[in-house]
This record gives C-alpha cells, structure tokens and sequence, in this order.
C-alpha cells in the first residue's frame, strides 16, 4: 500500500529530471556551425602558430594522433591536397597528445608522408577540448571568417576531402 503512494512521488521526482536532462541536452546543442576561433599554439617543429594571421584564408584544421590507423591513413591525402591549395587554404594539423605516442611519433608520420603544413602539438588537450573534439580523426572546415562550415569525425576519403574544398572555394 506505501508503494503505491511512494510511486506518484517518484513519477514526479523523474519526470523533473527528466526535463532537466531535456534543457541540458538542448543547451549543450547549440549550432556549432556559427562559431569561430582565435588560438595561439606551439607547433611540434618549433616556432609558433597564431590563427589570427590567416584571417581572409579558409582553413582546415585535422585533429590526429599516430597511432590511430585512421588518422594515419588520411595523412597521404590532406598532404596531397594541402600542396595543390597552398594560396588558397591553409591547412593544420592538430596532434593530440595521446598516452601511447611519443612526440617523435609524430614527427615520424609527418616526415613520412612529406608533411608542409604546420601541426601543432596539443600537449595539454586545451585544444581538444576547446574544439569539441569527442573521436580521432575529426576534420574542421572554416570559412575565410573562420566560422566553423562542416566538422568531420572519422576518415576523410579523397572524394569527401575535395567537395569540403570545393565548398569552402564557394
């Protein structure tokens, strides 16, 4: 008999969470398509990256580490098409600093695959989680405002890498 007294208090107590949960779950859903970013980091090779000096230049900014195969496997391909964009795009690469890599990882990948573009090393994690970065590797588009345009988690095939371009071209 206490049970069924005990219940509407509970469904209430619920249902109240429940409503919370719902207005966190919407606030933490904001367009992320309407951000944009100023940031200073320190790149793996030495010297500094300022955001802010390639204001009017679209960019892609690629989050990896090197021991994520995925991430690995896009590398050929940003590097291919940072080189066929140089005037037009600027392209980083963002490494996060992961348990089981060594920064000479990094660099090791980078020299493999004949790297140009500047990567930062987020030692830290400030970025990552600046970025909402949630799985490696995570690909941001910005426009020449840098305003956020597309964010890609998981491998970025060539097809995929060239309409983002093409879109970011527009």
């Amino acid at each position: 008999m206490k049970l069924k007294k005990k219940f509407p208090i509970c469904s209430k107590v619920f249902n109240l969470k429940f409503i919370y949960l719902f207005i966190f779950f919407i606030l933490g859903c904001g367009s992320s398509e309407n951000i944009t970013f100023n940031f200073e980091a320190e790149l793996i090779q030495g010297g500094k990256f300022i955001s802010e000096e390639y204001k009017g230049t679209p960019m892609v900014i690629n989050f990896w580490y090197p021991s994520c195969p995925p991430c690995a496997k896009e590398l050929p391909t940003l590097a291919k098409f940072q080189n066929q964009n140089l005037e037009e795009i600027k392209f980083v690469g963002i490494i996060h600093n992961s348990l089981v890599d060594k920064k000479e990882d990094s660099i090791n990948l980078i020299n493999k695959f004949n790297i140009k573009y500047e990567n930062v090393y987020d030692e830290s994690g400030d970025l990552v989680k600046d970025f909402d970065i949630l799985g490696f590797p995570t690909t941001l588009f910005f426009d020449e405002n840098h305003n956020l345009l597309k964010k890609w988690t998981g491998y970025l095939d060539e097809e995929n890498l060239m309409e983002q371009l093409e879109n970011l071209k527009k």
